[in-house]
């Protein structure tokens, strides 16, 4: 994959971009959540190689896309806009982890035009609206429980939290041990806070797909994914074997769902 990057005066955004022989492909691009990187979907992009062109991209405060100031999913939107500009390239389909899901809201809720649908993935809505007032007391807590843990029980914790199986783990592992304790609390106070800045859940005028792992027990996120499906009619899939990071830990299953939706919505087969 080529390495690129945009800046901004809130730091520097680092992406790679695998492109398909074939010009008109459809472009994927890849949001990984909390404490990760790209290599979360290091299991997607050979077996999405051959039919598409993809974007997998360091969110701002994690991987390579760090010192980032001023963080917010509305600003992490508009550096992926930037991105897309920069590539030429005029519609995506989004694929988003955990808060990259509430990134890739954010983005398709400023240019609608420009997403051919969604898919996420141990995510939740975007919108306060949605959440009862005691959850969100709660995940306003969630910055300060995890500054108890020394470093590396934190790294581990967060490992073992986000995956059930050896692959899984290690995966989550050599992503989250690339950050100091201090970046975590950061990056987790960053964007717990901003999760709520709006109000109303996106509305979707793209082909939408839910997916959570089995065995997903971070917080409230395989419940509020399942509202989500129910009150919107949204398709959910449950991923068999897998934890938090289930595109990692089950990458079979995981990629045959997203491939059999790709062609019925995107390309049509």
């Amino acid at each position: 994959m080529v390495g690129k990057l945009v800046s901004s005066s809130r730091g520097a955004t680092y992406y790679w971009v695998e492109r398909n022989k074939n010009p008109d492909a459809p472009y994927i691009v890849f949001t990984h959540g909390i404490a990760a990187n790209h290599h979360l979907f290091d299991k997607q992009l050979p077996y999405f190689q051959w039919n598409y062109h993809m974007i997998f991209w360091d969110l701002p405060l994690h991987g390579r896309s760090r010192p980032y100031h001023d963080f917010s999913y509305a600003n992490a939107a508009e550096e992926l806009k930037a991105i897309l500009d920069r590539e030429k390239v005029d519609t995506v389909i989004l694929v988003g982890h955990g808060i990259g899901g509430y990134v890739c809201q954010e983005f398709t809720a400023r240019w609608p035009e420009k997403v051919q649908a969604f898919v996420g993935v141990g995510a939740m809505p975007l919108g306060v609206s949605f959440y009862s007032a005691a959850d969100l007391k709660g995940l306003r807590k969630v910055p300060m429980h995890i500054k108890r843990l020394p470093e590396k029980l934190l790294w581990n914790h967060l490992a073992k939290g986000h995956a059930q199986t050896r692959y899984g783990y290690h995966n989550a592992l050599a992503m989250v041990e690339q950050m100091s304790k201090r970046e975590i609390i950061n990056a987790f106070s960053s964007a717990y806070g901003d999760r709520f800045t709006r109000e109303e859940p996106v509305d979707f005028s793209c082909p939408v797909l839910l997916m959570i792992g089995a065995m997903d027990y971070t917080g409230k996120i395989a419940e509020y994914c399942r509202i989500w499906a129910e009150q919107t009619g949204y398709p959910m899939y449950v991923i068999p074997d897998a934890s938090h990071n289930a595109n990692a830990d089950n990458c079979d299953a995981f990629n045959d769902v997203l491939n059999k939706f790709l062609h019925r919505q995107v390309d049509g087969k």
